[in-house]
């Protein structure tokens, strides 16, 4: 059976009888996932689907090895104890490859967010990345899923995903809309449902089903070697996990500022981006020599301020006041009641976030910014992996048994 809604434009969508089923089980599966030891009971109150319905999608789950029967749990009514369920985190897993400018990050991560494996890839300017990330791949990743099953790979990159148009670009590891990555990548991962995510997108997205955010909008920042952001309106992320909502890194705070790789001048991430600390430093009389020709990193400023440094504690205020004339601007466009700031910028430490929220006290809509809550990310870093699993798990697997291989799974 299928049916047909109206689309805007005057088309039409079609439903059918396998994509109503297909989203049911995805919802059943995620609610079960986020609530470990739910009842088939308690499923079917909060959907408000039939208890036939919901014992059928769940004994589907099952049998299809994606949910686990745990046998009686404990209740506090009268009666036969209902049997609990969880997700089958070791018998599922997603391959998560983050591209970076020098590294690959490369990880299993098992369907209840367990990271069963982690390593990293060195990358030099001349290696190729489609290379690398398909050794990564076959030589690394596929051999260690072991009996479980492959449910996908997600690959991060810092830069726009466009989803739509299948392609990718990103200043930071080099690649243009133009340049055939997304084809190869998609050529030699022939046989694996393969998805392209933003690295911010995927912090975000962590911190808003794993820190169970109450805030309808919020705004996540990534302050790390470049600056982006992620809105979500209504518990969603905007246009998906592909940064093409916004690219607030380029917000340009200085007309007249230093020349980003975009092309743009004084973008925010040209000037307050993790890559920027050496310029800055400098700039401010900041004493390096300890560090022997390493480049300057957050974590580095963050300690030489807890250790009295006074030209680090100015850097460190500085930074804030940067990067608040970039979020004083986000607010009064999109007016989130809670920020939060990530990535290695939170290794500055408490003073940043300090700095920041006075800096803002100060500038900006006053009635949007006086209702703005801002504070550090709870999660560590593996945050960004968790996340692409999880993405990929809710936004692009099918249940039902009709997953198809290729780029960009729907």
């Amino acid at each position: 059976m299928q049916y047909s809604i109206g689309k805007r434009g005057g088309g039409k969508a079609l439903i059918t009888q396998h994509l109503i089923r297909s989203g049911n089980l995805r919802q059943i599966y995620q609610l079960i996932d986020q609530n470990i030891g739910i009842s088939r009971a308690r499923l079917a109150k909060i959907t408000k689907l039939s208890k036939t319905t919901v014992s059928s999608l769940v004994d589907e789950l099952i049998a299809g090895g994606y949910v686990l029967d745990c046998g009686a749990g404990a209740s506090q009514q009268q009666g036969r104890r209902p049997n609990v369920l969880r997700v089958n985190g070791a018998g599922n897993v997603v391959a998560v490859i983050s591209w970076r400018r020098a590294r690959l990050d490369i990880a299993l991560v098992a369907a209840d967010s367990k990271v069963l494996l982690r390593s990293q890839v060195p990358l030099a300017e001349q290696d190729d990345g489609v290379e690398k990330i398909t050794r990564a791949f076959f030589e690394t990743l596929l051999p260690a899923v072991g009996s479980a099953r492959l449910m996908g790979v997600s690959i991060i990159i810092p830069g726009i995903v466009d989803g739509e148009r299948g392609r990718i670009l990103s200043t930071v590891i080099g690649v243009g809309f133009e340049d055939p990555v997304v084809e190869r990548l998609g050529r030699a991962l022939a046989g694996y449902p393969v998805c392209f995510l933003n690295d911010t997108a995927c912090f975000a997205y962590a911190e808003s089903v794993f820190t169970r955010i109450e805030e309808k909008y919020f705004a996540y920042i990534n302050v790390s070697k470049g600056v982006g952001a992620c809105l979500f309106a209504d518990g969603k992320m905007l246009r998906g996990a592909g940064a093409m909502a916004t690219q607030f890194g380029h917000y340009s705070i200085d007309r007249n500022g230093p020349e980003c790789p975009c092309g743009n001048r004084g973008c925010l991430e040209r000037i307050v981006g993790e890559n920027a600390l050496g310029e800055r430093a400098a700039a401010c009389g900041l004493d390096v020599s300890a560090l022997a020709g390493r480049k300057l990193l957050y974590s580095d400023v963050g300690a030489m301020a807890q250790n009295g440094d006074v030209q680090a504690r100015a850097l460190i205020r500085s930074l804030a006041q940067d990067l608040a004339y970039g979020v004083s601007n986000l607010i009064s466009l999109f007016n989130p009641s809670l920020i939060i700031i990530g990535g290695t910028g939170v290794k500055l430490g408490r003073w940043f976030l300090s700095d920041l929220c006075t800096a803002l006290s100060h500038m900006g809509f006053r009635e949007f910014v006086s209702r703005v809550r801002l504070q550090y990310s709870q999660l560590g870093l593996d945050a960004e992996l968790t996340g692409a699993s999880q993405y990929f798990i809710d936004h692009h697997y099918d249940f039902s048994g009709q997953m198809r291989c290729g780029l960009f799974p729907r």
